[in-house]
């Protein structure tokens, strides 16, 4: 009986075992640096929402509470498939007048069916100016509501917009 302990064998790691795991460890890193690398490309080259050019001319006036309401869009009426909405208040001397908060909604009455369409309003920086968009999804003689409610009072009028 010996009192040296017996070799017991190492395992070996194969050539093949050493390549699976340095490829499991380094793919996840490279993805994870991918991803950083496509996000800052993607923020240096950041491009803004487009720009549409508004018609110089209203499509649509209405009186309200002594005010003039003009509305533009581009070219002379709202599109079904989408459109920018500007709308512009003025005093009876023709200057911007500010209303405060602005609201516009349109409806399309139909036998058995009537569709919505609302655009949050939001204010321009000048004053009496403000936008929104619109979708109606459907082209038709559609019935707007133009409202307001703020320093000179609170009104609301209507007026029917051809939407194409």
């Amino acid at each position: 009986m010996s009192l040296m302990p017996e070799k017991t064998p190492t395992p070996q790691s194969s050539p093949w075992g050493r390549r699976w795991l340095r490829l499991f460890y380094t793919l996840p890193a490279l993805f994870v640096l991918g991803l950083c690398v496509r996000m800052a490309y993607t923020r240096a080259t950041r491009q803004g929402p487009p720009v549409r050019a508004i018609s110089a001319a209203p499509f649509a006036t209405v009186e309200i509470h002594g005010l003039t309401a003009r509305l533009f869009t581009q070219g002379n009426a709202l599109r079904a498939a989408g459109s920018d909405l500007f709308i512009e208040f003025r005093d009876a001397q023709g200057k911007p007048a500010d209303v405060g908060d602005v609201s516009f909604a349109m409806v399309l009455k139909m036998p058995g069916m009537v569709m919505h369409s609302i655009g949050k309003v939001m204010r321009a920086a000048t004053p009496g100016q403000y936008r929104t968009s619109l979708d109606p999804g459907m082209a038709g003689e559609w019935t707007a509501t133009l409202g307001f409610s703020g320093p000179p009072g609170q009104a609301e009028a209507t007026l029917s917009l051809k939407v194409m």
